[in-house]
């Protein structure tokens, strides 16, 4: 035992190791007389503090604490050991009765020092990609991850070092998952997860209302359904499989999908199969990044049906092609449309 660690300890800057060493140290039995000195000197430099620094115990405190319980409890004779010092030393009394007392607050220290040390507070990153725009995210596992307008995910800043490899979702994303066999990919969606090794995927989640679903390109992916504390696995994906999950009824279906409709987003393909005008409206907001104002809406939507696929074009273009169909007009300054029915 030396001061350096006595002082270091009393600043908790101690190693766990350190911790224990000190905490055997002061819990040590009837000491013999060679360590009785090594108590005296270890608390005489110990209390030795320069000019305007701050103690680092309150001996003379802890040891009135000591007298108060002795006087209350009326300790009888034989349960009090008696120890000899020396007498040139009268504050070395004071100095012992911080060292007994001490060893009480250790086990709290020792938490203290494992809970702080152990498990370090996790910082996340999140990556937006706006309305209007798609970004590519390149994950320091080797994984890519193609955003769609308006989406967003989150993962830790360790990504690459953390036992999973876990990343939350909220909209459109298509994963290129790097093999990592000790490393599972796990991608979160409200209650849904998909677990993939090194594969290729999409998954659409609506925030809104819950719905999920997740289309196999290549390689494998486990689909399941996160419940309290549990996992159910819904289903095994192949290459061309699509699962759809739906919240409000906790239903969910595996069919084969439409390549252009599902993927051709990433290569600017903008589709609609039997869409309502709601629908239409809201996917051109998030597509171009616009606000759609439209005039006597509640008289068009329920006859809308619209079904259309558009590769790479300007949102007048688009505009134009839906008005030729649906039979309206519309009006641009800037980021605001405005759409009226002839």
């Amino acid at each position: 035992m030396n001061r350096d660690l006595l002082d270091r300890f009393y600043r908790g800057e101690c190693s766990q190791e350190e911790v224990r060493a000190v905490l055997k140290w002061f819990q040590a039995n009837n000491l013999a007389p060679q360590q009785e000195q090594e108590l005296y000197a270890m608390w005489h430099e110990a209390g030795q503090v320069s000019a305007g620094e701050q103690p680092l115990h309150d001996a003379g405190s802890a040891y009135s604490k000591i007298l108060s319980r002795i006087k209350d409890a009326k300790q009888e004779e034989e349960s009090c050991v008696t120890y000899s010092f020396p007498r040139q030393q009268p504050q070395f009394w004071l100095k012992v009765a911080a060292a007994i007392v001490l060893p009480l607050c250790l086990a709290w220290a020792f938490v203290h020092y494992t809970t702080s040390r152990s498990t370090p507070v996790a910082t996340y990153v999140s990556v937006t990609a706006e309305p209007g725009v798609k970004k590519t995210i390149h994950l320091p596992d080797g994984s890519r991850v193609k955003l769609n307008s308006g989406s967003e995910v989150t993962f830790r800043k360790d990504f690459a070092l953390h036992g999973k490899r876990d990343i939350q979702l909220r909209g459109e994303a298509f994963f290129e998952v790097a093999k990592d066999s000790l490393r599972p990919f796990i991608v979160h969606t409200g209650a849904i997860s998909t677990e993939a090794l090194g594969t290729s995927f999409n998954i659409n989640y609506d925030i809104c209302n819950g719905a999920t679903r997740v289309a196999l390109a290549t390689g494998g992916v486990r689909v399941d359904k996160q419940g309290h504390n549990q996992r159910q696995e819904l289903s095994r994906l192949v290459p061309g499989q699509q699962l759809a999950y739906d919240k409000a009824s906790r239903k969910y279906s595996v069919s084969g999908y439409n390549a252009t409709e599902v993927l051709g987003w990433q290569e600017g393909v903008l589709y609609f199969k039997k869409d309502s005008m709601d629908q239409v409206v809201k996917k051109l907001e998030k597509w171009y990044g616009v606000d759609i104002e439209v005039e006597a809406k509640h008289l068009q939507d329920n006859a809308w049906n619209y079904t259309g696929a558009y590769d790479n074009e300007s949102l007048e273009r688009v505009l134009e092609g839906i008005g030729f169909v649906k039979d309206f007009t519309y009006e641009r300054t800037k980021d605001k449309v405005k759409i009226v029915f002839n």
